[in-house]
C-alpha cells in the first residue's frame, strides 16, 4: 500500500530549465542563458526605485494579512492598465481583478476551476512544460497539439484549425500565449485575426462545446516588431459574443515590472455575462481562500508603489529598451555569422527567448552538454531536437561571441 494518492503517485520535478540552470550555475565561467529573467552583469535587472520603496515600507502595511483577492487598491490599478492597453474592449465585460501568487497559480485556478479529467487542452507544439503538469498530470486533460510554425517556418493558422477541429472533447481550454515561451513569437495582427476567426466560427458551428480561451501574457509589452504588437486581449474579446465562450487574462508584475521574486499575478475575466462574471469571481476567491489564502502583502504593496509611481513609468522604458536592444544585436549576430546556415531558427520577435530547431544528427541534450562544458555558454535543451537561448539575461557584449561559438560547435558534430 502506497502513502501517495494517485495525484501523489504521477506528480514529478520535471527535469527542465530549472534544473539545467543550476547545472550551468556550477561550470566555472559559464555565461547563464537558460533562465527567464533579465540580468545585467549577472544579477537581476531591477526597476531602481524599488529599493527606495522598500526601505519607506513600515511595518504596519505590510504585516497584517491580505484581504483573499488582494488589495483593492492594486487590483483597481491593474483593471485601469488593461482597460488602456486595450481600448477597444467593454469595460462592464471585464471584471476587477483578483491577485494570484504569480501567473503559475493563475494557470492553476483556471484549469482546476474550468476543466477536469477527459477534457481538452489546445496548444502549441512547444509550450511552457507547467502546463502540462498542471491540466494533464493533476487533472487528466488531454493535450492536442498544433505545429506553432509551417515548413516555411511561417506561423501556422491552417495547423491550429486543423487540430482545433479534430478535439471531440465537449470542454476546451486554449491556451494563447504571445510573446510565446519558448520561441518568442507574437502573430502579426492579420494572424492574430485569423486566429480569432477561426476559434470564433469553431464555436459558432459547435454550441455544444464550452470554449476557455486563456490569455497567458507573462511577456506582455516586450514586442518588438511593429505589425506584432496587438494584444491578445484586444483580438479574443469579440469572442464573448458566443454564449458558450469565457475569456481569461493572465499577466502580472513578475515580467512586467522586473518583479520575479514579488510572485504578484492577476487573474482577469471577460465575458458579456453579468451572472457568469459574478460566480466566477466569487469561485476564484474560494478557490484562493482553500490554498494560498492570501496573497504577500509585503509583495503586493511594493507592486503598489510601483504602479501608482511616474518614475517607474521612465525606468520600466528604459528596462524595455535593454531587452529590445538585446534582440536587436541578435538579429544582427545571427545574421553575421549565417548560423541559419547551419540549424532552423524559429521566427522570433518579441519576449525573452529564441529557440533553435536543430538538424537530425545532432542530439540536443548531447549539444547543451558540450557547448556548456567545452564553450561555457548554458542553454535549454527541451527536447530531442530543440534549444531555447533566453537573451533577456545576456549582457549585448556577450550576444555576437555566444552565437559564433554555437555555430562552431554544431561544426564540431559535423566532423
Amino acid at each position: 500500500m502506497s502513502f501517495f494518492s494517485k495525484l501523489g503517485e504521477n506528480i514529478i520535478l520535471p527535469q527542465d530549465v530549472l534544473i539545467q540552470s543550476k547545472e550551468t550555475s556550477i561550470v566555472p565561467n559559464a555565461v547563464n542563458a537558460t533562465i527567464g529573467i533579465a540580468t545585467d552583469n549577472k544579477k537581476a535587472l531591477p526597476l531602481p526605485t524599488i529599493n527606495e520603496v522598500i526601505k519607506e515600507l513600515s511595518t504596519a502595511e505590510y504585516l497584517p494579512y491580505s484581504p483573499t483577492p488582494g488589495l483593492l487598491k492594486i487590483r483597481e490599478l491593474w483593471k485601469e492598465k488593461i482597460l488602456k492597453e486595450n481600448s477597444t474592449i467593454n469595460s462592464k465585460y471585464l471584471s476587477l481583478p483578483m491577485v494570484t501568487t504569480g501567473i503559475t497559480q493563475g494557470i492553476d485556478i483556471v484549469a482546476n476551476l474550468f476543466s477536469e479529467k477527459d477534457d481538452a487542452l489546445l496548444l502549441p507544439n512547444l509550450f511552457w512544460q507547467n502546463y502540462a503538469q498542471i491540466f494533464t498530470i493533476k487533472l487528466g486533460n488531454n493535450i492536442y497539439k498544433y505545429n506553432q510554425f509551417d515548413n516555411e517556418n511561417n506561423f501556422n493558422l491552417a495547423d491550429f484549425k486543423h487540430t482545433l477541429y479534430n478535439i471531440k472533447e465537449n470542454k476546451i481550454s486554449i491556451i494563447l500565449n504571445f510573446p510565446n515561451n519558448p520561441t518568442g513569437y507574437t502573430p502579426s495582427t492579420e494572424e492574430l485575426t485569423q486566429l480569432v476567426s477561426t476559434i470564433d466560427v469553431f464555436a459558432k458551428e459547435n454550441p455544444n462545446k464550452n470554449l476557455i480561451i486563456i490569455s497567458d501574457d507573462a511577456y506582455f509589452g516586450l514586442f518588438f516588431e511593429e505589425n506584432h504588437k496587438t494584444p491578445t486581449l484586444s483580438a479574443t474579446y469579440k469572442l464573448v459574443d458566443n454564449n458558450n465562450c469565457l475569456v481569461v487574462k493572465l499577466d502580472g508584475i513578475t515580467k512586467e515590472y522586473y518583479g520575479w521574486g514579488l510572485r504578484v499575478g492577476f487573474i482577469t475575466y471577460y465575458t458579456s455575462d453579468d451572472e457568469l462574471r459574478k460566480i466566477v469571481l466569487e469561485k476564484t476567491q474560494g478557490y484562493l481562500r482553500s490554498t494560498t489564502s492570501s496573497p504577500s502583502n509585503l509583495s503586493q504593496q511594493i507592486a503598489l508603489r510601483l504602479l501608482e509611481s511616474s518614475q517607474v513609468k521612465q525606468e520600466k522604458t528604459c528596462n524595455d529598451s535593454i531587452i529590445e536592444g538585446r534582440y536587436r544585436i541578435l538579429k544582427e549576430a545571427i545574421a553575421k555569422y549565417n548560423l541559419d546556415d547551419d540549424v532552423t531558427i524559429l521566427p522570433f520577435n518579441s519576449g525573452y527567448f529564441f529557440t533553435i530547431k536543430m538538424p537530425e544528427h545532432i542530439d540536443a541534450h548531447k549539444f547543451r552538454l558540450k557547448f556548456l562544458n567545452d564553450y561555457k555558454y548554458g542553454v535549454y535543451s527541451m527536447d530531442d531536437s530543440h534549444i531555447r537561448i533566453a537573451f533577456s539575461c545576456l549582457d549585448k557584449e556577450l550576444i555576437p561571441d555566444l552565437i559564433k561559438n554555437f555555430k562552431l560547435c554544431i561544426k564540431e558534430f559535423s566532423k
